[in-house]
């Protein structure tokens, strides 16, 4: 495999009417993104809302955190298929002054142009959100009795991470929807999938939101977890 400093990524950046959506590839070299993706893992809140029981908080370094944002989000799914996690911070005030009331694409130069005028160790950043191949990260191995799996474009998984303190903001939805509409448009994304924890309505119903239902499928083997699934294609 490629080592991540290898490989280049187009420049890339999201905008919706109150966010700001930067692939990690970018945001892992900002100290304050890694601050917060490290507070949020060892928050015993978030991580029982996002993980459930199975993944209690945890307290990493600032090197450790680095590595895993590296290991586990740039080369297992941003090298793979360019598609992953995506940084979500406020949308900066001299931005909101002609509000976008529709998700905004912007990549190449007129992205570097965007990022030049920002300083992106200052914003504030509320969490991350992200799409992957479950097929290559988080699915069990398949054995030999499981039924096929679809193509891997119908099976994008979809994540997403708000910091408690802006919970009940619809933040999460907002982000979700913008990287979701974003690989539909750019990388052909046909299908998404999803799991919760049966105990976990908080995060099932910002799924329902985006139109996501539950699928009857058992790809995570999981019997204390719902599965979902969602083929709407225009988010927004």
């Amino acid at each position: 495999m490629a080592s991540v400093m290898e490989k280049s990524f187009e420049p890339l950046v999201l905008i919706t009417p109150r966010l700001i959506i930067i692939p990690t590839p970018t945001a892992v070299s900002l100290s304050s993104y890694r601050a917060l993706y490290s507070s949020l893992h060892a928050n015993a809140a978030f991580c029982e809302m996002a993980f459930g029981h199975h993944f209690p908080p945890r307290t990493w370094s600032d090197d450790e955190t680095r590595e895993v944002i590296q290991t586990r989000d740039i080369q297992r799914c941003w090298e793979r298929r360019d598609l992953g996690d995506f940084a979500v911070a406020l949308l900066p005030a001299a931005f909101q002054t002609d509000p976008c009331k529709e998700l905004c694409i912007i990549k190449g130069p007129d992205c570097d142009q965007m990022l030049n005028q920002i300083c992106l160790e200052e914003l504030q950043w509320v969490g991350y959100a992200g799409v992957r191949d479950a097929t290559t990260t988080s699915l069990p191995p398949r054995e030999a009795a499981d039924p096929a799996l679809p193509p891997w474009q119908e099976m994008i998984e979809v994540r997403y991470g708000v910091s408690p303190q802006f919970w009940g903001q619809g933040l999460a939805t907002e982000a979700a929807k913008a990287v979701m509409q974003w690989s539909v448009d750019e990388r052909g994304v046909k299908r998404f999938i999803a799991e919760t924890e049966r105990e976990n309505t908080r995060s099932a119903k910002v799924l329902q939101k985006f139109g996501f239902t539950p699928s009857g499928t058992d790809y995570w083997k999981e019997p204390t977890e719902i599965e979902w699934e969602c083929t709407k294609l225009r988010l927004y």
